[in-house]
């Protein structure tokens, strides 16, 4: 058996093969059954694989208002349309995937003027920047991944939302001062991790605010249902496409209170 992992060539990169070679090497001394538990690595260019990608995204109006346009394309928008001008790189998030799709549709609901909002697992920074086009005041992107806030804050740069976005690298929410709230906090990422996120929901949601969650699928939803409930929240709504699910949630009455 071969097992192949994507590390990005950062920072961190020799730590993280040395620590994967010393756990390889405590499985030996545990007479595990590895094999020939071998390591190697070779470097790969992220460029080839972001320009390859150039061939599948074109421009598409993902809700009733948000077109998202790669930035090699061009596109005039009518009446009321939004355009967001994207370049994903090695960040997922382009608004084609079903999980970004509900979340910007659901967006478009629920943002309003002057609203304050936390993104967490940002990713290319769609779901920051089309809240920020939408009218919020203020919106902080952050994500765990070195590369993605790279990627993100030269998306926020490339739509001029600098001056309400504000990206940073953060373990989930982290990031934010004891007793940060905002009334709107969206995460896109997985159930699991969703599920460890509602504690941090708990502290920085303020009351009467929403979160919502997406990248849930079908066979988890049940899981992330019964989370939600454990720590006061209510599904006020949920969309399905495909074999994803987005939550939008909010508070019982007694926790509001």
């Amino acid at each position: 058996v071969t097992v192949r992992a994507y590390l990005p060539e950062d920072e961190r990169l020799e730590s993280s093969l040395l620590t994967l070679t010393e756990r390889i090497e405590g499985l030996r001394r545990a007479d595990a059954l590895i094999g020939a538990g071998t390591v190697s690595h070779v470097f790969v260019a992220d460029e080839d694989w972001a320009e390859t990608w150039k061939a599948y995204i074109h421009t598409e109006k993902i809700g009733r208002r948000i077109v998202v346009r790669p930035t090699w394309e061009t596109y005039t928008p009518s009446g009321d349309e939004i355009v967001i001008d994207l370049d994903p790189g090695a960040a997922f998030g382009t608004g084609a995937h079903a999980t970004t799709a509900m979340c910007i549709r659901w967006l478009e609901r629920l943002v309003h003027p002057g609203m304050h909002v936390f993104d967490v697992g940002c990713g290319s920074g769609i779901l920051s920047i089309a809240a920020a086009k939408l009218g919020a005041h203020t919106v902080r992107a952050m994500d765990y991944d070195t590369v993605a806030v790279r990627v993100a804050k030269e998306n926020v740069m490339q739509n001029g939302a600098q001056t309400c976005v504000h990206v940073c690298e953060s373990d989930l929410l982290a990031a934010c001062a004891p007793g940060e709230t905002v009334e709107l906090i969206t995460a896109n990422i997985i159930a699991d991790i969703i599920i460890r996120l509602f504690p941090q929901v708990e502290q920085h949601l303020a009351p009467g605010g929403t979160f919502l969650a997406s990248g849930i699928i079908d066979d988890r939803i049940v899981d992330v249902e019964r989370a939600a409930a454990e720590h006061g929240f209510t599904i006020c709504a949920c969309t399905r496409e495909k074999e994803w699910a987005a939550m939008v949630m909010c508070r019982t009455l007694e926790m509001r209170n």
